[in-house]
């Protein structure tokens, strides 16, 4: 079972009128990435996946206008929804494809309601947190307590992990260390550090290796190659290849362009006289049974 564990919403819940059309080049270093995009647009996505995690991400409380990923406020959604709507409503038409992911802010002064009503009304079973994008300190108390929630309610998180181009968004909250006090303070939560915390790939490894229930996934990492190769070969160099997980970070990249660059991993190693990585631990990564390691069989 291919299972993506890093998608993000659809900007629009039908076909995204020409005027709306947004694209961005600075997250794949100077080539476009198409921003906005339809449910269709998602599902034909993911046509080569079993199972998605589809989540937006919460703004920031004081500036409750702002988009990050997934906002009512455009594309045609009702507009008494958050993010949160949006992905159940995804998961709702993906027809079980799709697992909705809330989003939260630790510093909501109405994250317990907000949280009560996407796990219980809204059905969401995974939590997606950007502490960089959403400028909040994952090892402050009020991080801390949501953590404490999740961890009880067996809820696991995926964190961006790594870079960004954001100028507001700290560095210090998304590196791949800070994640090893929040994994000691609660070593029951599943926890996933996405883009193999690049480009501190190194730092990623030692906190997935260090911690049972931590992981990292291998999303969006292909198109700076040379990159790509060297995380993966220190994963495996330190035997930890085995808690990789696969996501695609769409709609950035598309989950098959990943499974593809996956696979074709040992011919740019070889063409560049680079060591390579088995096959097997490459196919573990696309097939990993994902679910079960994260409680959401």
């Amino acid at each position: 079972m291919i299972v993506d564990v890093h998608t993000h919403l659809p900007t629009h819940m039908k076909t995204v009128p020409a005027k709306e059309m947004r694209v961005e080049t600075t997250m794949r270093s100077g080539e476009t990435v198409q921003l906005t995009n339809s449910t269709a647009d998602y599902m034909k996505a993911m046509r080569s996946i079993d199972r998605t995690f589809a989540f937006g991400i919460a703004p920031r409380p004081w500036k409750p206008g702002e988009i990050i990923s997934g906002n009512s406020s455009v594309g045609g959604w009702n507009k008494a929804w958050n993010h949160n709507d949006i992905a159940s409503y995804v998961a709702r038409e993906s027809e079980g494809k799709a697992i909705a992911g809330m989003s939260l802010h630790p510093l909501d002064p109405k994250v317990n309601d907000e949280y009560d009503r996407s796990v219980g009304d809204l059905k969401c079973r995974v939590i997606k947190l950007g502490p960089n994008y959403q400028d909040f300190d994952p090892t402050a108390d009020a991080a801390f307590r949501l953590f404490a929630r999740l961890e009880t309610d067996g809820i696991p998180i995926i964190f961006h992990s790594g870079t960004s181009p954001m100028w507001d968004a700290p560095l210090i909250y998304s590196h791949p260390l800070t994640y090893d006090k929040i994994a000691m303070a609660f070593p029951r939560l599943k926890m996933v550090l996405a883009h193999l915390g690049h480009p501190w790939q190194t730092d990623c490894l030692a906190t997935v290796r260090k911690h049972k229930n931590v992981y990292a996934d291998v999303s969006a990492q292909f198109y700076r190659p040379y990159s790509f190769w060297q995380g993966m070969r220190l994963f495996h160099e330190w035997g930890v290849t085995q808690k990789i997980l696969f996501g695609s970070d769409w709609p950035v990249t598309l989950p098959q362009d990943n499974i593809t660059h996956l696979r074709g991993l040992n011919k740019f190693a070889k063409d560049h006289r680079l060591p390579g990585i088995p096959d097997e631990e490459i196919e573990g990564i696309i097939n990993r049974d994902t679910l079960d390691l994260l409680g959401l069989d």
